[in-house]
């Protein structure tokens, strides 16, 4: 008795001291959500796309978005319990809905399974087809975290220290050319910063068409031999099959706490970098932001930007420290702006890491963008900039 007691209190200190790395501020586009969340010295866990799918391998039948997102939750606290974490540790949760209707029962069903730890939890949605074509609703997390798992597939560790995001990545041809090319051209880039197949926490693809995702994930696992990443697969509307992005640890632990770097071959944009290195102890990750229902496409990215740059301030962050974006648009005419307008905004030598894409929705109806953010604080020695 004593000693299931003991242990008892182990896990709650343990739980205890895995948050305590963490600050959040602001509120998210879900009630008792943190607009953005402050991790310090702290090693992450970051899953895979967790489908509602039973132990026979089906979803959810019945019970509707409430009862598959429930399924996802409880998946994803079995998951990152392997790396020494649970659910209520999450800082960052990504959410994959069918379409912006199912939105109010799976938050429902988040706020019910998480409770409280909520308001420590930065969250974004965005809305497309997903892998499994009854699937309602999927989810990916990121959270403090204490150990490698035993398996790779569905959770990676990412260790205290530097890490790397790059920017996606695509070439154009036949799906499964497409994918052969552009992981090739990943690995290039894998190989010029050091990084190891091992390195890598999670790969991000952008596909169309979803259908497609387990011969692509088949690839994936493939070019990994020996050490398979968690994979998340996002429906995009592009000409271009895939488009694929990295995070990964870095194995160069000397240098500025943020560096923004350009590849071998490939052209510099001003709004933009290729790849961002962070050695800064502390990660700030944001909710997903939006503007006004409605509003014209500039009026949105304004205010996003607006909001964002609040967050920033109240995070103990800038403009001048972002590392990695992620902006979802649902019309062509929004994603140009949305061009014309970054450079009002970044530093064209220090623009973040980033990955947009065309999707079907953003989670919330009239509104045509969103964005998320990873920035570090504005104390953090930054690099010169690219040339």
């Amino acid at each position: 008795m004593k000693t299931s007691i003991s242990l008892f209190c182990l896990v709650l200190a343990h739980a205890a001291v895995s948050m305590a790395g963490v600050r959040a501020v602001g509120s998210g586009p879900v009630a008792g959500t943190a607009g953005a969340v402050v991790v310090t010295n702290e090693a992450l866990a970051h899953t895979a796309q967790i489908l509602p799918l039973r132990r026979d391998g089906g979803p959810v039948e019945s019970g509707g978005a409430r009862t598959q997102a429930d399924r996802v939750l409880r998946r994803l606290d079995q998951v990152l319990r392997d790396a020494g974490s649970r659910l209520n540790q999450t800082v960052k949760l990504n959410v994959y809905v069918r379409n912006a209707e199912v939105v109010p029962e799976v938050t429902e069903a988040i706020n019910r399974r998480i409770g409280g730890a909520t308001r420590d939890m930065a969250i974004s949605f965005v809305a497309g087809a997903l892998p499994h074509p009854d699937a309602l609703v999927a989810m990916d997390a990121v959270a403090t975290a204490l150990r490698e798992p035993p398996l790779r597939r569905h959770v990676a560790f990412l260790p205290k220290g530097p890490r790397i995001y790059i920017s996606g990545q695509a070439v154009r041809g036949e799906i499964r050319d497409s994918t052969s090319a552009t992981l090739t051209a990943l690995k290039n880039t894998m190989d010029y910063l050091g990084v190891r197949h091992k390195d890598v926490v999670q790969v991000k693809v952008f596909l169309n068409p979803m259908s497609s995702a387990p011969q692509v994930a088949e690839q994936i696992s493939e070019a990994f031999t020996g050490y398979p990443p968690p994979v998340v697969f996002v429906e995009w509307i592009s000409g271009t099959p895939v488009e694929i992005e990295m995070i990964a640890a870095s194995p160069q632990s000397e240098g500025p706490g943020i560096e923004y770097l350009g590849l071998p071959g490939m052209t510099d944009s001003p709004v933009y970098s290729r790849v961002t290195r962070l050695r800064d102890t502390t990660t700030i990750y944001t909710s997903g932001l939006y503007g006004t229902a409605g509003a014209p496409g500039e009026t949105q990215i304004r205010e996003i930007f607006a909001s964002l740059k609040q967050l920033m301030e109240q995070a103990g962050s800038d403009l001048l420290h972002l590392a990695k974006a992620t902006y979802y648009v649902t019309e062509d005419g929004v994603s140009q702006k949305l061009n014309d307008l970054r450079p009002e905004y970044y530093d064209p030598k220090r623009p973040p890491a980033a990955s947009k894409a065309m999707v079907p929705g953003t989670g919330f109806a009239g509104r045509t963008i969103t964005l998320d953010m990873i920035a570090v604080p504005a104390t953090s020695p930054p690099s010169p900039g690219r040339p």
